[in-house]
């Protein structure tokens, strides 16, 4: 059942359904479908493809990413999203120039070695004492979709939610569908009304904080690693327009100005991206500087996937609720030893790698120097206005456990292949007034953890 949240703008409707699955059913029988949060307050969906050139190259683009007689099976998920299962050497990662003679590895050929855990002094565990349900996304070979189609791929094969050009043509060309933030969302225009936003409003307050479109309550450390690692609670916040994002991640990061170059992993929620307001595993590189060199999930044949039911890209099946229900996952970046590959852990499955050969030796090549940590939304500002578009559970991190959305347990490797608990975090965010972050220790339950997030437009975030 959806709650009730009011705003300064009035009454809006949570972002989130609090579905609560019931165990699997037995001998393949059909499931119900897991209820999506609804659109709440997004706008619609809106076709941006420049003209009738680019419609055909981004055709031509979602076309080539695999071949349609390649895909050995097909189902829709919980949540809905179309999947196609493609035999792991037919995926998009191994149909690119220089991929011919890849030889595909299915799990590290090394991996991070564990630090001596430290003693529990007696109720010292946070975890004991605030418990998250793990979540969930991956296929099931036990249960059928509508059509009676397995919701698992087969053994040799990944499963890769289709992109469609409807998709596509929600962003004006297919480098603007590539990078992380696309154009539309860094000019003065407003892309729901078309008009230049000075027309709209008067200029809005030169205050830096809350007039980025840009924002962010995170934290980092400059470290040599080889990977990173931590918990993070799962929410589907609500976002007021449709361009507008809203995620919790981790930034792997190394190089600069040109050759920046990051691996990123967490959870997004994303209207234009995705079609719907529930929040999607997501993974994202850029390998440029955020130009149009990198792209989210699978969707530019850059990672190579190995598991057979993570659904990079897809959505879960459950979402944390406002004073009730809390659900979490681990995520993991880590630099094989072996290959120099970086792999993506979730949960406790390797779900596969970005080639070493997609990074250079300024960049992620042959290690990282930052890890980071935190929240990330884009303020696409209406009638110069700050949006209520919310960050983490879209409460303050004062709130704290079950309101507050957190991320704990955080970890490196460093260069020894070592697990390392990072002990210089250092926190920021734009303006406390719309989004903020609140680190913390706990040793031996939490580790290192942080609360983080808020609610956006208020009366101090103008």
């Amino acid at each position: 059942m959806n709650e009730q949240r009011r705003s300064s703008r009035g009454w809006r409707l949570g972002s989130v359904s609090g579905v609560m699955l019931g165990a699997l059913a037995c001998g393949g029988v059909a499931e119900p479908e897991v209820a999506a949060p609804e659109a709440t307050g997004s706008t619609a969906l809106v076709e941006r493809v420049r003209d009738t050139a680019e419609l055909a190259r981004m055709k031509a683009y979602a076309e080539s990413l695999y071949d349609e007689k390649d895909v050995v099976h097909r189902f829709t998920s919980r949540g809905g999203e179309a999947i196609d299962c493609v035999p792991l050497y037919a995926q998009p990662a191994l149909r690119q120039p220089g991929m011919e003679n890849h030889r595909i590895q299915l799990a590290p050929g090394t991996e991070p070695i564990a630090r001596p855990e430290r003693p529990v002094a007696p109720g010292d565990s946070l975890a004991a004492k605030w418990r998250a349900e793990p979540a969930t996304l991956e296929g099931r070979a036990d249960e059928l979709d509508a059509t009676g189609a397995r919701r698992h791929c087969p053994e040799g094969s990944v499963p890769i939610v289709k992109l469609t050009l409807d998709t596509l043509k929600r962003f004006e060309s297919l480098d603007d569908f590539r990078r992380k933030v696309p154009n539309h969302l860094t000019g003065n225009v407003s892309v729901e009304t078309g008009k230049r936003r000075s027309e709209q409003a008067p200029t809005p307050s030169l205050r830096a904080g809350p007039t980025d479109l840009h924002q962010y309550a995170h934290t980092s450390q400059w470290v040599n690693n080889m990977g990173a690692e931590a918990i993070f609670n799962l929410w589907s916040p609500y976002t007021e327009l449709s361009s507008e994002f809203s995620l919790s991640q981790m930034w792997v990061v190394r190089g600069s100005g040109a050759s920046l170059e990051t691996v990123e992993a967490g959870w997004q929620r994303y209207r234009d991206l995705y079609g719907d307001d529930r929040a999607r595993l997501f993974i994202y590189f850029t390998p440029d500087n955020y130009g149009s060199g990198g792209c989210y999930n699978l969707s530019c044949g850059a990672f190579v996937q190995t598991n057979t039911s993570v659904f990079i890209g897809g959505g879960f099946d459950n979402y944390s609720v406002a004073g009730g229900a809390q659900y979490e996952f681990k995520l993991m970046w880590f630099k094989d030893g072996t290959t120099g590959a970086w792999w993506l852990k979730f949960q406790d499955i390797w779900v596969g790698y970005y080639p070493r050969t997609r990074f250079d030796a300024a960049g992620l090549a042959d290690r990282a120097d930052v890890i980071d940590f935190g929240g990330e939304i884009i303020d696409n500002r209406n009638l110069n206005l700050h949006t209520s578009t919310d960050m983490g559970g879209g409460a303050y991190p004062g709130a704290g456990w079950s309101y507050a959305a957190y991320t704990r347990n955080i970890q490196y490797v460093d260069t020894s292949n070592v697990y390392r608990e990072p002990t210089s975090l250092s926190a920021w965010r734009n303006d406390s007034n719309c989004y903020d972050i609140i680190q913390s220790s706990n040793p031996g339950g939490w580790g290192r953890y942080f609360y983080f997030g808020g609610p956006g437009y208020n009366a101090n975030c103008t």
